[in-house]
């Protein structure tokens, strides 16, 4: 099994994901055509595109601060402290292995991991700080980078941009829905472009509990089979806001995929287990939000653009 070894960060989408909007009535034929030409920019994305608001979890946080944490103290925080902890905790996910539940419903069980005490205990410290809930999350991402361990992830099956062999090896671990993702994607477009082969991208999945970035991670995953991962990727991003299981199935028919075999793979437990397998990879790793990425066993922290990660890769490619 070919692997790689790499330094975990989370950065992103712990918290945000776009709202649902009215299905699109048609996709433009012409992007299946145009799939080959290079996505707009991640910094014009930022200027024309406002990211939606978030979706509210379907537990949502108790906002009188009468929740309990069972055998976890939070007597030292008061009422508004304890609000503020619980839209954190359900704005976080449960770091435990499988678990698709938010923190704050997961520190509500008796039975829980040691990594979902370890995680509400640092966004605790944080509030008790006074620290916004921006803030907290930039404190929690510090803590995790200042602990992180090195990590071995299978790239045996993932989908791969550039080369295996290359000097530079990326990770991505992302959500389709994730508005940071949408950007980090066409940040790694200009990466694949620049380098060629002297790069290596893979990318692993990570849905962070919404339905539909489940069926966009199994739709991927099923184009992947017949060789066309990287169109449906690039459809997925493209019409994020718009994503139902209608739509998904007029990408796979504009991607002239066997669609009988499509619709059997967007089933296929042996699919879904992969999926599973790259998210709890990504919590083994300390990854909470998405898009986190990982550049030749360090973390990378930096701007999502382009411009930023070329620079980064430039700098290794000239050690190598």
């Amino acid at each position: 099994m070919m692997s790689v070894l790499l330094l975990a960060v989370a950065v992103g989408c712990d918290e945000e994901q776009p709202e649902a909007s009215e299905p699109q009535e048609a996709v433009d034929e012409a992007k299946v055509e145009e799939l080959d030409d290079p996505p707009e920019t991640a910094d014009e994305t930022a200027e024309s595109e406002p990211e939606e608001a978030v979706a509210e979890d379907d537990e949502a946080a108790d906002n009188d601060g009468s929740f309990d944490y069972p055998d976890f103290e939070l007597d030292e925080l008061d009422d508004d402290a304890r609000v503020q902890l619980a839209d954190l905790a359900t704005s976080e996910l449960c770091p435990c292995p499988d678990s698709v539940v938010s923190l704050h419903e997961c520190m509500q069980q008796e039975e829980r991991c040691e990594e979902a005490d370890e995680l509400a205990t640092s966004l605790k410290g944080a509030v008790a700080e006074g620290a916004d809930s921006d803030e907290a999350f930039d404190q929690v991402a510090r803590e995790r980078a200042d602990t992180a361990d090195t990590h071995e992830f299978s790239v045996d099956d993932a989908p791969l941009k550039g080369s295996a062999d290359a000097d530079v090896i990326i990770v991505e671990f992302a959500d389709f829905q994730c508005p940071h993702c949408r950007t980090a994607a066409q940040a790694m477009d200009e990466v694949a472009e620049r380098f060629g082969d002297e790069v290596g991208i893979y990318f692993k999945h990570f849905p962070l509990g919404n339905p539909t970035s489940d069926q966009a991670s199994q739709a991927a995953m099923a184009a992947q089979e017949q060789g066309r991962f990287w169109p449906m990727h690039q459809l997925l991003f493209e019409n994020q806001r718009q994503i139902d299981r209608a739509m998904i199935e007029q990408f796979a028919r504009q991607l002239g995929l066997n669609f009988d075999r499509f619709r059997s793979d967007m089933e296929d437990e042996a699919l879904q287990a992969r999926i599973a397998r790259d998210r709890h990879e990504g919590l083994e790793a300390g990854v909470q939000g998405t898009p986190a990425i990982f550049i030749n066993g360090e973390r990378y922290t930096g701007a999502i653009s382009g411009a930023a990660i070329i620079a980064n890769v430039s700098s290794q490619l000239d050690e190598s």
